[in-house]
């Protein structure tokens, strides 16, 4: 969860009193590297503020620090903070976003002798002087290895048999609900077959690499009966790199198509999250929206 480490950027983000400067975090990456099989640094790019200059810095701090892995996702936001991150932040520009992961992309994975190797679309390991991972890992942080998931916690979503599932995000209700031994799932969405598909179609592209054969094994229809809209448009735009009756890979502009797409998904979710949590009462909303104050109960 570094960010940035411009100190300018984490003073606008409220980080930089709350948990130093980049400098000291920088230093306590290097502390941290040896206790860990793998250590992720989560950064972000295309801040209102943030320039070429400051980015290329990051970039270079992320090559020296000695992290395994950098996660470099764009700034996204919900509508419900969308006037707030103005406020703090500046308007965003999205203009620029794909020059700046260009940057990115070519500074970490790029060339005959890359630092990092791309995992998805933002996420990067590093590689050792031979040109090869130390440590094949078997996850990332958004990065799922089945199409289907469960998910546990106040708040998570559960994808299965073609349905969305919501846990609470009452931290109360959540807790009674397992001691009582039952589920505390607070919504459900069925998902219809074109949507599934899509959804398909999107986390495997994220993931770098669709399987055409196992896309129709899913669904029972080739991915160009299913998603002809989507994929004229990818071509349009020469997003594959690899284009046959087996599979797809994705150009630099295919990826970025792909990171915009996941952008405006998890932007969804945090919408999702936004309303969940509006609608929570008591100290827990207090402790979300209040003012940090205590309450004052008056007695009649």
């Amino acid at each position: 969860g570094v960010q940035s480490f411009n100190n300018d950027l984490l003073k606008q983000m409220d980080r930089y009193h709350k948990y130093g400067s980049g400098e000291e975090i920088f230093e306590r990456i290097g502390e941290a590297v040896p206790y860990f099989d793998s250590l992720n640094v989560d950064m972000i790019f295309n801040f209102p503020s943030q320039t070429e200059d400051i980015l290329f810095s990051d970039l270079e701090k992320i090559v020296e620090c000695g992290a395994r892995q950098t996660t470099f996702s764009p700034l996204y936001i919900s509508s419900a903070t969308t006037r707030k991150m103005v406020e703090t932040l500046g308007r965003m520009d999205y203009n620029r976003e794909y020059r700046y992961y260009q940057i990115l992309d070519g500074v970490l994975a790029g060339g005959d002798h890359p630092f990092f190797e791309r995992d998805t679309i933002w996420t990067f390991t590093r590689l050792n002087d031979q040109g090869k991972k130390d440590v094949e890992l078997p996850f990332e942080e958004l990065q799922v290895s089945y199409n289907e998931y469960p998910a546990i916690g106040s708040g998570s979503i559960t994808h299965l048999n073609g349905c969305l599932y919501v846990n609470s995000f009452s931290l109360q209700e959540y807790n009674d609900a397992i001691q009582a031994g039952h589920m505390s799932i607070m919504g459900k969405s069925v998902m219809a077959k074109r949507d599934l598909e899509r959804y398909y179609f999107l986390l495997h592209l994220y993931q770098l690499h669709l399987d055409k054969r196992a896309f129709e094994r899913e669904f029972g229809e080739p991915l160009e009966l299913a998603l002809p809209i989507e994929l004229a448009f990818m071509r349009a735009n020469r997003s594959f790199a690899i284009d046959n009756d087996d599979e797809l890979t994705l150009t630099t502009k295919g990826r970025y198509l792909t990171l915009v797409m996941y952008r405006q998904f998890l932007s969804g979710m945090n919408n999702l999250r936004d309303q969940a949590r509006a609608a929570l009462s008591g100290p827990e909303r207090e402790l979300l929206f209040g003012d940090g104050e205590p309450e004052i109960q008056m007695a009649c």
